[in-house]
C-alpha cells in the first residue's frame, strides 16, 4: 500500500473528513445494491465514492477540483500519489468515469456501451477503495481521527466484511469466480436505440480488463448481438427504443 498523508491542519481535517464521509457512505451504498443485482445504479455510487475520495486528496493539498469523476482527477492522483496510482487499475477508473453517465439513459451518445459483472466490479472497488483510504492519516492536534472505513473494519460492519475479498485477505481471481455472477450490458444502438440486457454468467468474460465493449452487433441491422460472457443463463432484454 502506498504511503499515507497526515493532516493535522484543523480546517483541512473537516474538508477531507466530510468528502471521505460522503465517499464511504457512497460505496457502502454500491455494495449492498450491488448485493441486491442492481448494478447500474451500484456502479454510479461507486463513481461518485471514487469521485470523492479523490477530492478529499486534493483538499489535503487545499485545492478543489468540481465535478464528477474526470480525467483530471486521474492525473491529479497519478502526480500526488504515484506509488498508489501503480496499485490501481486504469481500466477500472476509466470505467468508473463512464458509468457516470448512465444516470440518464436518454441522454446517452449513440454507441455508448458498456458491461457491469457485478463480482469483477466489487472486488476492484473493495480493492481500490481500500487502498485510496490507506493514504489518509488524520490528526486533530496530537488526537489521531480513524476514516469511516476504519471504524467500519473495526467495528465487523457487514455492508463492508461480507462478500468483500481484501478483507478476507481472498485473492480477487478466486473470489470473483467462486459464485455465478449478476451481468448488466448496455448500448444504444443507432438504429435500435437504448438496449439493455441482464444475465447470469460463471467463468470469466471473453476478454480480460474492465473496458469490454457490451452487447456487440453482429450485422448493420442489429439483429444479432454478442455477449461479454460465453453461455450465459437466463437473460432479461429491454429495448427502449421509440417509434416514431
Amino acid at each position: 500500500m502506498a504511503l499515507p498523508k497526515t493532516v493535522c491542519d484543523l480546517t483541512r481535517t473537516k474538508t477531507v473528513m466530510s468528502f471521505l464521509r460522503d465517499s464511504f457512505n457512497d460505496y457502502l451504498a454500491a455494495r449492498v445494491l450491488f448485493g441486491n443485482q442492481l448494478p447500474q445504479q451500484a456502479a454510479i455510487l461507486s463513481s461518485t465514492a471514487l469521485e470523492k475520495c479523490v477530492k478529499a486528496m486534493l483538499a489535503i493539498q487545499g485545492n478543489e477540483s468540481h465535478g464528477h469523476l474526470k480525467a483530471a482527477h486521474r492525473n491529479f492522483l497519478r502526480n500526488f500519489n504515484p506509488n498508489l496510482y501503480t496499485e490501481l487499475n486504469d481500466d477500472f477508473l476509466v470505467l468508473n468515469q463512464k458509468v457516470y453517465a448512465l444516470r440518464y439513459t436518454d441522454d446517452l451518445p449513440i454507441d455508448y456501451n458498456l458491461v457491469i459483472a457485478s463480482r469483477e466490479f466489487l472486488a476492484e472497488m473493495d480493492f481500490t477503495i481500500a487502498s485510496m483510504f490507506s493514504c489518509f492519516s488524520l490528526k486533530q492536534g496530537s488526537r489521531q481521527i480513524e476514516t469511516h472505513y476504519q471504524v467500519a473494519v473495526r467495528t465487523q460492519d457487514d455492508r463492508l466484511r461480507l462478500d468483500n475479498h481484501v478483507l478476507a485477505n481472498v485473492p480477487p481471481e478466486l473470489f470473483t469466480y467462486a459464485e455465478p455472477q449478476f451481468v448488466y450490458e448496455v448500448r444504444n444502438h443507432p438504429n435500435r436505440g437504448l438496449m439493455e440486457v441482464t444475465y447470469i454468467a460463471t467463468g470469466p468474460p471473453k476478454q480480460t480488463g474492465f473496458l469490454w465493449p457490451g452487447w456487440v452487433p453482429r450485422d448493420l441491422k442489429g439483429v444479432e448481438f454478442d455477449l461479454a460472457f460465453g453461455n450465459p443463463g437466463k437473460t432479461n432484454q429491454s429495448d427502449k427504443r421509440v417509434e416514431t
